[in-house]
């Protein structure tokens, strides 16, 4: 017979962020992409660099948080933007760049050992700060949305090269972001833009056509004087139905839910100490719910920490010292591979990023004491819970025990080990998954599956 052991989540509100490191990297970081493009299973980083090198950053991820010296590759002039995704179908993580002051975009294909080929130049929108990837005509190939002067739809071929501009909206965009916000199966785009003398914010959906045309949809109206530099989307009352988080100047950030036809309820504000610029969405205590981090643009910049409750609302925003000079871009991603997020922070005005590390990430191990065992025999499985950061204390909790979807018993966490004997373990397959709860200054977190074999 053979088991299979398993960690599972379960929901914690644990996430709190110190500065690990300021990474150097070029004058004026606007923005970063995060992704494996190596194959070794570590995150690195893609910087972009608004600066008179025109340069693009690219630093690759030691496992542990750290990232080796930045390569530099030349893009257009005034790089802004960047996206990571496979461009060409060749397994390997590509990057594209929009290039505010030249109107054009980069794209530098991937190698697949952290190197990119020379960059491929197409037109697209001038001042444009941010780019989305999706497939917008169903053709399997990534194609690019991009803010600036008439939110630019660029159709992917599906060997890195690119159709031309289409301009499904005479608009500005502010920013951009993908989703299929009316559940039709076709990705559509939102952008936020500013109009009027007001300087009043407004984000519209153009809805997906299918063929890689947009049809206008809803416009949303947000505070006045309220530019949304940054839009993030994802479902955060787990209704099924998109809805979207938005960065303004004079408010922080505002939150509309999505009704699943393409249109959103009434913005709900949530302030932030400070002027906000960017924002990601993404669970960051590992308790299901969507989160949001904001960069400010201050000196020190600082990354504002919204956590959600699920339901569509947030806890008042927390703010963590970022340490670098006017924050602009921000991005998450797990650096030391502890399952809890990072936070990475760009500077407009410092020659570096900030890496702002996780304090309640854990890392999780299990054994059993026999292996392999009889049907009858007494089995203990073992699990040892312990910080990933060093001192930041010992996990408590409880740590259950099941087989499949039966639970077998649980225990509290003793000085990091929690332990369960079972002698009913039958003849047969089964996978016995045991979840650590998480407390309130750690996140769950999962181990990798241990087989147990059981004989006659």
């Amino acid at each position: 017979m053979i088991y299979t052991l398993l960690m599972i989540v379960l929901p914690a509100s644990a996430a709190g962020f110190k500065v690990k490191a300021l990474v150097p990297v070029d004058t004026f970081s606007a923005s970063v992409a995060i992704a494996d493009f190596d194959h070794d299973g570590k995150l690195d980083l893609a910087v972009a660099c608004y600066d008179s090198n025109a340069t693009l950053s690219v630093l690759i991820g030691n496992g542990d948080g750290t990232f080796q010296p930045q390569v530099r590759y030349p893009v257009g002039s005034g790089p802004y933007g960047v996206a990571a995704g496979d461009l060409d179908s060749d397994g390997n993580t590509d990057l594209v760049v929009t290039n505010y002051n030249d109107g054009t975009v980069s794209v530098l294909l991937g190698t697949g050992d952290g190197r990119f080929q020379p960059q491929m130049v197409f037109s697209g929108s001038s001042e444009a700060t941010v780019v989305a990837l999706g497939d917008y005509n169903g053709d399997g190939n990534l194609d690019l949305a991009t803010s600036g002067q008439g939110a630019a739809i660029l159709l992917g071929n599906g060997d890195g090269t690119f159709q031309t501009a289409m301009f499904p909206t005479s608009r500005y965009a502010n920013s951009v972001v993908t989703g299929d916000f009316n559940r039709d199966g076709t990705l559509d785009v939102a952008f936020g833009f500013t109009y009027g003398s007001s300087g009043k914010g407004y984000i519209q959906t153009l809805l997906g056509n299918g063929d890689g045309s947009f049809t206008p949809g809803m416009v949303s109206s947000l505070g006045s004087h309220s530019t949304p530099y940054s839009i993030a989307s994802g479902d955060l009352n787990h209704d099924g139905k998109l809805d979207l988080a938005a960065t303004t100047f004079s408010v922080g950030v505002e939150v509309l839910i999505g009704r699943g036809d393409g249109s959103f309820f009434s913005e709900v504000p949530y302030t932030t100490p400070y002027t906000t610029y960017s924002l990601a969405m993404v669970d960051l205590d590992r308790d299901g719910n969507l989160d949001l981090a904001v960069a400010d643009f201050l000196d020190p910049a600082h990354a504002n920490v919204l956590i959600g409750k699920g339901d569509g609302t947030f806890l008042p925003a927390v703010t963590y010292d970022a340490k670098g000079k006017n924050g602009e871009g921000i991005g998450v991603g797990d650096f030391n591979r502890d399952g809890s997020p990072y936070i990475v922070v760009t500077h407009l005005s410092s020659e570096n990023v900030s890496i702002l590390l996780n304090t309640g990430g854990t890392l999780v191990h299990s054994r059993s004491s026999l292996n392999p065992s009889q049907v009858g025999q007494s089995v203990t499985f073992t699990a040892q819970v312990e910080q990933s950061i060093p001192n930041t204390g010992v996990p408590t909790g409880t740590v259950t025990f099941k087989d499949g979807a039966t639970t077998l018993g649980a225990a509290p966490l003793v000085s990091g080990t929690a332990k369960f004997s079972t002698s009913a373990l039958g003849q047969g397959t089964h996978t016995i998954v045991v979840s650590y709860s998480g407390d309130a200054n750690f996140n769950p977190n999962s181990a990798k599956g241990l087989v147990q074999v059981v004989s006659p």
